[in-house]
């Protein structure tokens, strides 16, 4: 932890015990996960940002006695060394990536909570205690803020993402072909499966969906919203038992390439970020949608030239390629739109459910983004990737005008 606190060792335990501290986490928990209504704090500006990555010591993992996954279709060749943040308050959030996992209890320092050889594509967390950590072909737990990590269950294929509702519900996306890491995580384009979990992710039921389901997200146990690869959104009203069509996004159903990314705002509101391939030189097409009661959608933007051009009066997105989404709330929302061309990643505010849109400022020499987290409209953490190869974690106090660097990682060259 951050001021070189004491790790707690990680504990050996049965399945039977881990369902047993996953279910004391209800009320173990010391913050929820924050709701749309939630307050937000305002930053310490007395806080100094740290420029490298930290070299505390690190725990390994203590494997799982009935691991059942192999690996499915073809494992991404490329993993960010960042690839996914969460921030559940201004100050504590985590990160993970290629091999590790970082933390930070000041919004502002972080260091190296957890290392593996294994690497690591996503995260979500409902409270500053208890969270879970995604991998290639294994999936992590924690009950006491990531001071230890046990090993939980697979489904029947490898789990590519998770959304937890409470300490012991939560669903998942399994297996599929050709994941790619986008948005903070991983995203297969076909023959995936839906999964879910009621005992904390010790064990994996998979349920009927639409075909190819590529990300799903619950708001609580009751509501829930699934994406395909074939750029179609479906909502649930039961648990994900049933699934109902509810927006074909642009160009659904024709050719590959579809990627959605989808965050639940409310049990009745979503924001949906779709890009798809075939896009014009230097541009890759994309379309990001709203909708605050789950019935009448709003196109927010869209990628400035290839998608733009056949959706006229759509209002052009942050960049020419899909950057980084971090949902606020029902209404609000922060779009990194990605410049490979000009080695820049530009940041655009939504509001009023997508009516009203502010372009800020720009993350200097990012032509890459691949999560972003934003407590409020103005306080945000984006990870990105500098021309030189390191990988960093950037902030910004005030909506994106500014950013100060938090945190670099490099990867050593293969050889």
């Amino acid at each position: 932890m951050p001021g070189g606190s004491a790790r707690r060792p990680l504990a050996r335990l049965g399945l039977t015990a881990v369902v047993a501290v996953l279910l004391a986490a209800c009320t173990a928990a010391s913050a929820t996960r924050p709701g749309p209504n939630s307050a937000t704090a305002t930053p310490d500006p007395s806080l100094t940002p740290t420029p490298t990555e930290s070299t505390s010591p690190s725990a390994q993992p203590t494997p799982s006695p009935t691991p059942t996954a192999t690996p499915d279709g073809t494992d991404p060749a490329f993993i960010p060394a960042l690839a996914a943040i969460q921030m559940l308050t201004p100050r504590v959030g985590w990160a993970v990536g290629s091999g590790a996992i970082f933390t930070t209890s000041d919004g502002t320092h972080w260091s190296k909570q957890y290392s593996s050889t294994n690497q690591y594509v996503g995260l979500d967390f409902i409270s500053t205690t208890t969270g879970w950590v995604v991998g290639l072909h294994d999936v992590l737990g924690t009950i006491d803020g990531g001071r230890s990590w046990h090993e939980l269950g697979e489904a029947q294929k490898p789990i590519r993402s998770v959304h937890f509702v409470s300490s012991t519900q939560g669903w998942g996306i399994a297996g599929g072909t050709n994941p790619v890491p986008n948005h903070g995580t991983l995203l297969p384009d076909a023959a995936a499966t839906l999964v879910t979990s009621t005992n904390g992710g010790v064990s994996w039921t998979t349920l009927a969906s639409p075909t190819d389901p590529q990300s799903v997200c619950f708001s609580d146990p009751g509501h829930g919203w699934l994406a395909t690869a074939a750029g179609v959104v479906y909502a649930s009203n039961d648990g994900g038992s049933t699934w109902t069509n509810v927006l074909e996004m642009f160009q659904s159903g024709a050719g590959p390439g579809h990627q959605t990314v989808i965050q639940c705002a409310a049990p009745s509101a979503l924001w949906a970020w779709e890009t798809i391939e075939n896009g014009a030189g230097g541009h890759l097409p994309y379309v990001v949608y709203a909708t605050q009661d789950g019935r009448s959608w709003r196109t927010v933007m869209a990628e400035p030239v290839t998608s733009g051009n056949l959706l006229p009066g759509v209002p052009a997105g942050p960049d020419s390629h899909a950057g980084s989404l971090s949902v606020v709330d029902p209404t609000d929302a922060v779009f990194i739109g990605d410049g490979p061309a000009t080695d820049v990643a530009k940041c655009l505010i939504a509001s009023q459910g997508g009516a009203t849109l502010k372009r800020t400022g720009a993350i200097p020499d990012a032509p890459e983004t691949f999560d972003a987290a934003f407590v409020s409209t103005s306080v945000g953490w984006v990870l990105a990737r500098h021309t030189t190869g390191e990988f960093v974690v950037e902030a910004t106090a005030d909506g994106g005008y500014h950013w100060t660097q938090q945190l670099s990682v490099t990867v050593p060259s293969p050889g």
